[in-house]
């Protein structure tokens, strides 16, 4: 697996990071801590404990929910600790460009027409096949225009754009300033949590839950730069980025990870991890993820400055459309224009359950379709010489491309000879491809490309309710354990949708204002 970092910036000041690092021992009480059970019963003694710390609320993570989670319980005046493992606020989010609403304020003063929760709910739940909780799209929904109102309250910047990023069905995405999070969001919600006397320790790494002896979460054990933390709290919020930067945990839904690029370091999968490990459901199986195909011979895509790069961008070579797919064993097996009539994500989903799979094509395909440009044909003509055959060869016979990858050569040449046919009758006998993108695979040189991916973010693993309570095995709540942002988004169940642009970050938003206030009343009962 490899992995990129993600650029990122501080937006403290020395004083205040100084400040925020200097946290005092909080009043109040929680119940009396025992480990976790995990440990208890493995016979594993907790690391010795530097410093205890008391507070009422606990927040792990302080990322684009988290920041929005630590605003509404400082306005909310609940007596909460962050603690961020990073030296500064942003994490993943620092990557967002923008939020989903329907019906603000922004979107009437753009003259946009009333978008009712039912279109929305309905075509997402129609593309995920009913499978996620229509319940927490109704009370998404309803609260996305106030969302908005809420985060311009608070300081938050838009461009004042609000479109359907490129492609999306509905216009309801809200441009950030500057098109990025980083200039309009995390500076500015960084802010006001500190206006509000808001608590955090930076370079604090959460890795353990602790329960009561009725089996509520009371705190948990951090590793902060003088060593190991115990912090009783009465509830705690896991706002930690999700698990698409734990390649075992991705392994675990599936994936082959081998070559593949992470985007999203921060999302380590703590927060999945402490949570399973007390007893909370395993759904990594309805997980989703941003994910696509790429060819490891290529530069990872730039999707900030050239998202539409014909060779290893949205279109690209790797995503299917004009070029033929093969797995493993030489064979067809899906029709390849599947981002045409699914999610962007559906070309991945459609090969994760092969050993491997290849995208083939031929001299006339890449003349037509992806070598279109001096600058493309210049980055083709570099990765393939640089690769040295290991994801990317080509050949003037079908038989050795074939053999390069350990394909059966007849197998292999049977397919393209089948997929050749459909292409000049103009029906895609097999699958139904769009007749416009058959196109045969017969002028050499010949090419193929063993695929990987890129994983962008992941949304879910932990099952939570409408109020974002942490399920245990039997599908009730874990008392005073909540998830937010991606750890705690059940909202697309295994294929991340796009199709109404925004939502991911929009439940960011609205899942840490959820939870703050319900843990608030968790708190107080």
């Amino acid at each position: 697996m490899r992995s990129i970092n993600l650029s990122r910036r501080s937006f403290l000041s020395g004083a205040a990071a100084a400040s925020a690092l200097g946290v005092m021992a909080l009043s109040g009480c929680a119940p009396q801590a025992e480990p976790a059970k995990e440990v208890a019963e493995t016979g594993t003694a907790p690391k010795e404990v530097v410093e205890t710390i008391d507070t009422d609320l606990l927040i792990v993570g302080l990322g684009g929910s988290g920041l929005a989670c630590a605003v509404q319980a400082a306005l909310d005046d609940t007596n909460c600790l962050v603690i961020e493992k990073n030296a500064e606020s942003g994490g993943n989010a620092l990557g967002v460009e923008g939020m989903f609403a329907i019906n603000s304020s922004m979107q009437k003063a753009a003259g946009i027409e009333e978008i009712t929760p039912a279109e929305v709910i309905a075509a997402q739940m129609e593309m995920l096949q009913y499978r996620p909780n229509g319940a927490e799209w109704v009370e998404f929904c309803e609260s996305s225009a106030a969302n908005i109102d809420w985060c311009l309250e608070q300081g938050v910047e838009y461009n004042g754009t609000v479109d359907n990023y490129y492609t999306g069905l509905l216009h309801t995405f809200h441009w950030f300033k500057e098109g990025s999070c980083s200039k309009g969001y995390v500076p500015q919600m960084t802010k006001r949590a500190e206006e509000l006397g808001v608590e955090v320790r930076y370079n604090t790494t959460a890795n353990e839950l602790i329960l009561d002896d009725s089996g509520a979460v009371c705190g948990l054990y951090a590793i902060g730069q003088d060593g190991e933390i115990l912090i009783n709290a009465k509830a705690v919020i896991l706002a930690t980025g999700g698990f698409c930067g734990n390649p075992d945990i991705i392994k675990r839904q599936g994936w082959n990870t081998d070559d593949m690029v992470c985007l999203g370091l921060n999302g380590t999968g703590d927060g999945f991890n402490m949570a399973t490990a007390v007893g909370a459901i395993d759904d990594l199986a309805n997980a989703s993820q941003s994910i696509c195909p790429t060819i490891p011979a290529f530069p990872v895509t730039d999707y900030k400055a050239d998202p539409y790069n014909p060779i290893n961008g949205l279109g690209g070579i790797a995503t299917g459309g004009p070029i033929m797919w093969v797995n493993e064993t030489g064979d067809r097996f899906v029709r390849e224009d599947t981002t045409s009539v699914m999610a962007p994500s559906s070309a991945s989903i459609a090969t994760k359950r092969n050993a491997a799979t290849y995208c083939v094509f031929d001299q006339n395909i890449y003349d037509t379709f992806f070598g279109t440009t001096p600058e493309a044909q210049a980055m083709f003509e570099e990765s393939i010489t640089s690769d040295n055959g290991y994801s990317l060869y080509s050949s003037n016979d079908l038989a050795d491309l074939a053999q390069h990858f350990d394909m059966d050569p007849e197998n292999f040449k049977n397919a393209v000879a089948r997929y050749n046919e459909s292409c000049k009758a103009g029906a895609d006998k097999d699958f139904l491809k769009d007749p416009s993108l058959l196109i045969p695979v017969e002028q050499p040189p010949f090419y193929i490309g063993r695929m990987s991916y890129v994983f962008y973010f992941a949304t879910g693993g932990l099952k939570v309710d409408k109020f974002q309570r942490v399920w245990d095995i039997d599908k009730q709540p874990i008392p005073g354990l909540y998830a937010i942002g991606n750890e705690g988004n059940n909202h697309y169940a295994s294929v991340y949708t796009i199709n109404i642009p925004g939502t991911a970050f929009g439940h960011q938003v609205n899942s840490g204002r959820v939870a703050a206030q319900q843990a608030a009343k968790y708190i107080n009962s």
